[in-house]
């Protein structure tokens, strides 16, 4: 049940009473147009037709507004109560012992949580781990436990820096930019062979390039843009072909092409993600639901409905998602993230979200803590839990509402509003002449098929409205 199928319709609304609309109907958003109030991409990047609100703009409601409210409650507003790698004994804590991606997994996504419900107590869960993290930056830029850079490996902090984003975004705090900037002072400083040597970084250097772009459009830097192309020259070439079979590999890195296509303009990067993509949904993703069967990597042969995909790649897998929709604009990356959103993700956590588990296949009839499955690890694989689950998931599947909800809606250049993804909501934003308005939606979607705005303005003020 999609409502962004193919095409995209533009309204130029004239609010107050919506009268004198304007309609056209365009395969995408267009990409000119005056960016006044919110950061789009900055020349020489290519001009970006959507662009992320402010974190605090979109107000979620209905059963998105139900689903927030029970992760506060749930695993992952309360797992530092329970998990390991949430304590002080932590790396990222005291700066002593191991600390890897467990922690910077959970406080991206309970970050953002706490800023889309402003929900205080949240809030301060992740704040003093942030807090910790900028404390912990060397002289040379380096943040982090001091063991992973005597490895060279930046994968968590690329994870962290995701949730510095958003720190930054819907507070403004000023500690964020200056932090960004020394620490890709240190990437840039390191010798070429130091950069991303190898490991899940090697793949997964996607993340640290989107980044570098969220700074740049932010400062301008023109060194920013030679890291990134450093960077791009250093990850495992997914213009070239499927990199990882891995299912959290793939799910988040396959759109790596397209992060880069932002600067290099060349069309090869673009067209690479729709290969990749179409490459393994077509012989591992013949499923309902959006995912594909790689219960940890993809295995020849193992391609029907009782094969299976983690959490986190479910998680991972919108957003990358809701990254390409920014970068193109094409309602297709709405439609493949919806159909996880409202099939596969909510069969991963049990209904009141205090568990989880590892796998989730289509045809999975016995979830249990039993060795009788047909999956590459052993362990607890398919019964639900807030333990008995591997740490990646226990620790990633909390970006995945909060990220769904922060893409709502989204800016357009002509300072418009696009609706992007369907769900009961409240968005306030400028537009048009710099005149903040207030649309309510108003829909149980995909419940029903019916969508009703209601367009609230101090003064009448001319704007684009795309859904």
């Amino acid at each position: 049940m999609n409502i962004t199928t193919v095409l995209l319709i533009i309204l130029c609304v004239v609010a107050v009473g919506v009268s004198g609309a304007d309609v056209r109907v365009l395969k995408c958003p267009p990409t000119d147009g005056k960016t006044d109030f919110y950061v789009f991409n900055r020349e020489p990047l290519l001009p970006n037709p959507l662009a992320k609100l402010p974190i605090g703009a979109i107000e979620p409601g209905g059963w998105l507004r139900g689903q927030l409210d029970l992760m506060v409650t749930g695993m992952t507003g309360r797992l530092d109560e329970i998990s390991p790698f949430l304590t002080k004994e932590s790396g990222w804590w005291n700066l002593q012992s191991r600390g890897w991606e467990e922690a910077p997994y959970w406080i991206k996504g309970v970050g953002d949580l706490g800023y889309v419900l402003d929900n205080r107590e949240i809030k301060i869960k992740a704040r003093k781990w942030l807090d910790a993290a900028i404390a912990s930056q060397d002289e040379d830029g380096y943040f982090g436990p001091p063991e992973n850079k005597e490895k060279h490996d930046v994968w968590p902090n690329m994870v962290m820096l995701f949730a510095f984003q958003s720190l930054h975004e819907a507070t403004g705090d000023q500690r964020v930019i200056p932090f960004m900037t020394k620490y890709f002072r240190y990437q840039m400083n390191l010798p070429v062979e130091d950069l991303i040597p190898e490991s899940w970084q090697k793949v997964r250097a996607g993340d640290n390039l989107e980044s570098i772009y969220w700074l740049y459009n932010r400062t301008g830097e023109p060194w920013l843009l030679d890291l990134a192309k450093r960077l791009h020259e250093r990850t495992a070439d997914w213009t070239g072909g499927i990199q990882s079979r891995h299912v959290v590999n793939f799910a988040q890195c396959f759109r790596q092409p397209g992060v880069y296509y932002q600067q290099s303009r060349d069309a090869k990067h673009i067209a690479a993600v729709e290969r990749n993509y179409n490459e393994m949904i077509g012989e591992y993703g013949q499923v309902p639901g959006g995912m594909f069967g790689a219960d940890e990597n993809c295995r020849p042969g193992k391609t029907g409905a009782q094969q299976a995909a983690e959490t986190c790649a479910m998680a991972e897998f919108m957003y990358s998602d809701e990254s390409l929709l920014g970068i193109t604009g094409d309602p297709t990356y709405a439609d493949r993230c919806e159909e996880i959103a409202f099939n596969s993700f909510p069969a991963a956590s049990t209904p009141e979200l205090k568990g989880i588990h590892y796998l989730t296949a289509p045809n999975q009839v016995q979830l249990d803590s039993g060795p009788e499955h047909c999956y590459q690890n052993g362990g607890t694989m398919v019964s639900y839990s807030p333990f008995k689950v591997y740490r990646c998931c226990q620790h990633n599947v909390g970006q995945g509402w909060p990220y769904y909800a922060e893409h709502l809606w989204m800016a357009t250049r002509g300072n418009g509003l696009a609706a992007v993804l369907y769900c009961a909501s409240e968005v306030k934003a400028k537009v048009g002449d710099g005149t903040e308005v207030r649309i309510v939606e108003e829909t149980d979607y995909p419940f029903e098929e019916q969508v009703r705005f209601a367009i609230h303005a101090p003064k009448e003020v001319r704007f684009p409205l795309t859904l």
